[in-house]
């Protein structure tokens, strides 16, 4: 079996929270048109959905780097891209979480009772426990992703919680799954084509299957990275 060496950062410069920011408002922008063109122009509701979507792009990204830096070691250096695309992807869940306690009940009043205004979350309490554990776990591993998360823990157990993103990005395909339109809607689009695009969960998947299949062949390849890591902040090699 190959080993590598892994790097990891603890910080990250103007520049690399400039590109990731760009990253995340290109592909929100990108899906509000995506959706527009399905027939969903922009509202609130599509702002919750593309806030959801853009911040599961940017955690397909982050996780995505490290295994290709290994596979092609020219990509070494966008690695400090994980920290700020996690960072992002982490903290941006908290508009969408907002906008769907604040928006859905007036987007599908028929399926909230007046006087008990939260019955939709409790008839669908699996979709959001699933979500709750989803943010949860983010949070865990964003407490522990500045300068002092290493010397609170050990270096292994550091890079065990930060496998834990994997896990994260597993939780949104159930959290997607759990909603029920998949794979109806996509049956539907492919026997109908009642819509010039295919449904915005479609790519999503997409973007949250890659990382993780690409991640077990690393695992094949280079075995686990957290028993042979080359810990340092890439900023102070710059």
């Amino acid at each position: 079996m190959k080993t590598t060496k892994n790097y990891h950062v603890f910080s990250n410069k103007r520049k690399q929270w400039a590109i990731t920011i760009i990253i995340y408002l290109v592909v929100f922008f990108f899906f509000i048109w995506y959706h527009d063109v399905r027939g969903k122009p922009f509202t609130l509701f599509t702002t919750e959905k593309c806030t959801a979507i853009a911040s599961t792009f940017c955690l397909a990204l982050a996780l995505l780097l490290g295994p290709l830096s290994r596979f092609f070691p020219n990509l070494i250096n966008l690695l400090p891209y994980r920290r700020s695309l996690g960072l992002t992807a982490a903290f941006m869940t908290i508009p969408h979480i907002i906008l769907v306690f604040i928006y859905l009940p007036l987007k599908f009043p028929e399926k909230y009772s007046e006087i008990y205004p939260f019955s939709w979350f409790v008839s669908h309490w699996f979709t959001i426990i699933i979500g709750f554990l989803c943010f949860l776990l983010f949070m865990i591993i964003v407490r522990y992703s500045y300068p002092g998360g290493v010397r609170k823990l050990s270096k292994h157990k550091w890079l065990i919680l930060q496998k834990f993103s994997y896990l994260v990005m597993i939780l949104i395909v159930l959290h997607l799954l759990s909603m029920g339109k998949i794979p109806k809607n996509w049956l539907t689009w492919i026997e109908t084509h009642d819509k010039p695009l295919p449904p915005g969960s479609f790519p999503t998947m997409i973007a949250c299957i890659m990382p993780l299949l690409l991640k077990v062949v690393d695992l094949a390849v280079y075995r686990d990275s957290a028993n042979k890591a080359y810990m340092t902040d890439m900023e102070d090699k710059k």
